[in-house]
């Protein structure tokens, strides 16, 4: 994955766009072929939010469809592509449902792009 998280690499080394803010519209298309039921359950405890590792896939997918609206693969094949890593899957899905965590991952991308010193060479 990227470090704007617009793009994640699958196994096979494609790159694929993803979108990780939720569009509701896009979800309620994308839930005719693909049942996104499960992504939004929720399980809130003392000072922490559980996501099983199927919302978490589920949550990477719909990132993808998002981006991909009109040629796109199936879960299935998409699962079978990427290497399932929960840190990202978490990331996204907090993304996609919390406004707060985008705000505050930007905020932190922007901060990492401020550091990377910028070479000026004139010619």
């Amino acid at each position: 994955m990227n470090d704007e998280m617009n793009e994640l690499t699958l196994m096979d080394g494609t790159i694929v766009k993803i979108d990780p803010k939720l569009n509701l519209k896009k979800l309620m298309f994308i839930n005719k072929d693909f049942n996104t039921d499960e992504f939004a359950k929720l399980s809130v405890g003392d000072k922490a939010m559980d996501i099983s590792v199927m919302q978490g896939a589920q949550a990477v997918y719909i990132a993808y469809r998002q981006a991909n609206m009109n040629e796109y693969i199936g879960f299935y094949e998409f699962i079978d592509l990427w290497d399932f890593d929960m840190t990202i899957a978490s990331q996204i899905y907090s993304m996609m449902m919390f406004k707060k965590a985008r705000d505050e991952y930007q905020k932190a991308f922007d901060r990492q792009a401020k550091m990377i010193p910028v070479k000026n060479e004139k010619k």
